[in-house]
């Protein structure tokens, strides 16, 4: 820069002017640079699921299970037309528990859900020739100011290199309304592309709910038009709240798992930590006896730490525990909270220890040991005898080898029982 003057304290302030002029536009272009960044961070992160901690769906669609075919879905739920068999032509849908080799085998034979239930149904959809929605509902009693989580498992069922390669690729739009019909949110899936193999794939994102909004309609819009392709399967539709990771450990430990012999005692203590971002939390450690289908909350369990107690006549099964967390002004709705990891005690049952031996024998003959129940086998008997394995022999008996021999099974999990075989050596 050139400042043609006869005036040098006149030009030294107008070089601290522009040089303040050029700080001044380079934070602002910093602010902008970092203000575009959190801007596309959050597009990013809104089309991902919920990479926190999930509560309970409020809503679960499993189109549930049986054989085939299945029952239509609501009139509200799909304006598509429903047939009873396989293989839906254009616009159509129906709800199977399998599809095989649809359209000369153009599409992928799928034998179960996306959980590998043989009996679980899916929907089967042929996507209509114009764009538009084909599955609608409605989410009433929700928490405002709470994070949403809303997700489906699809699948593209077509096979590669169908249709000269130029096949028709589902394209999804997850729309969130109020009643009202205003969109709140929005999220697209792009095009899903065809797979070597029948693979499932979850698609979603999450949402905060405004203040004052506590029902919603939910869509998911098909964005591509029919033809050549655009076929898809549906299956696990669900609305769950969201929020952070909730650690927890189990006696200490990071290991989600612990194992109890049937007919030992123990103490277990659950704990958790306590997510940053609460006011006023509200804590409630639940239990589950069927393997996390249901929940009951534990009557005074309300702190981050809680003791079970599984006394020696306890009975063998899977427990399951897990704490819960709300803010104390959405305590009464329980589509609010959200749940930590699963901890599992598993107590497991005694093997049945069974001795056996090929006596009487006599004396000079091998006496001969076997065992079964475990994995592991430690035996004893008359005269200090001791071994293990679950086949033994012993040599050369004599009669003074006589009498009880006993053996501990011990299996997999470390759970034992003890059994007893009589040998008896007779005098040559």
């Amino acid at each position: 820069m050139y400042i043609n003057s006869i005036n040098p304290a006149q030009d030294e302030l107008l070089l601290q002017l522009v040089r303040q002029l050029y700080l001044y536009k380079k934070a602002i272009f910093k602010k902008l640079l970092a203000i575009c960044f959190c801007v596309l961070v959050g597009l990013q992160l809104s089309a991902q699921l919920c990479q926190g901690s999930l509560g309970d769906p409020v809503i679960k669609t499993t189109f549930g299970a049986g054989a085939n075919p299945g029952p239509a879905l609501n009139a509200a739920t799909t304006n598509y037309q429903f047939v009873n068999f396989d293989c839906p032509d254009d616009g159509r849908y129906s709800v199977r528990n399998s599809t095989i080799a649809c359209f000369g085998s153009t599409w992928h034979t799928v034998s179960s859900d996306h959980t590998g239930d043989a009996n679980g149904y899916f929907m089967v959809v042929n996507a209509s020739t114009l764009p538009g929605d084909f599955y609608v509902d409605t989410v009433r009693g929700l928490c405002s100011n709470t994070t949403f989580e809303f997700a489906a498992w699809i699948m593209n069922v077509l096979k590669p290199g169908v249709c000269n390669g130029a096949a028709i690729s589902p394209n999804i739009t997850f729309i969130i309304q109020k009643l009202d019909g205003t969109v709140l949110q929005q999220n697209n899936t792009g095009s899903i592309g065809v797979s070597s193999i029948a693979e499932w794939k979850q698609y979603g994102f999450f949402f905060s709910l405004p203040a004052g909004v506590n029902d919603l309609i939910i869509r998911m819009k098909n964005n591509a038009p029919g033809g050549c392709g655009n076929d898809l399967l549906l299956d696990d539709i669900t609305f769950r709240p969201c929020g952070p990771q909730i650690p927890v450990t189990l006696n200490g430990s990071n290991e989600l798992n612990n194992d109890l012999c049937q007919g030992k005692g123990g103490q277990f203590t659950f704990s958790s930590t306590i997510p940053s971002g609460y006011v006023q939390p509200v804590l409630q450690w639940q239990k589950s006896t069927n393997n996390g289908i249901s929940w009951t909350d534990i009557a005074g369990a309300n702190s981050n730490t809680f003791i079970e107690t599984f006394l020696p006549g306890s009975a063998v099964g899977v427990y399951n525990y897990r704490m819960t967390i709300v803010e104390a002004s959405n305590s009464n709705i329980a589509s609010c909270r959200i749940a930590s990891p699963q901890l599992t005690v598993r107590i497991n049952g005694n093997p049945t220890a069974v001795a056996i031996n090929d006596g009487p024998v006599c004396e000079g003959t091998n006496i001969n040991l076997s065992a079964e129940g475990g994995n592991n086998y430690a035996w004893r008997g008359v005269n200090n005898f001791s071994a293990t394995g679950a086949n033994i022999s012993i040599p050369n008996a004599k009669v003074e080898q006589s009498g009880i021999y006993y053996v501990e099974v011990k299996d997999a999990m470390g759970c034992t029982d003890v059994d007893s075989i009589t040998v008896e050596v007779i005098a040559a």
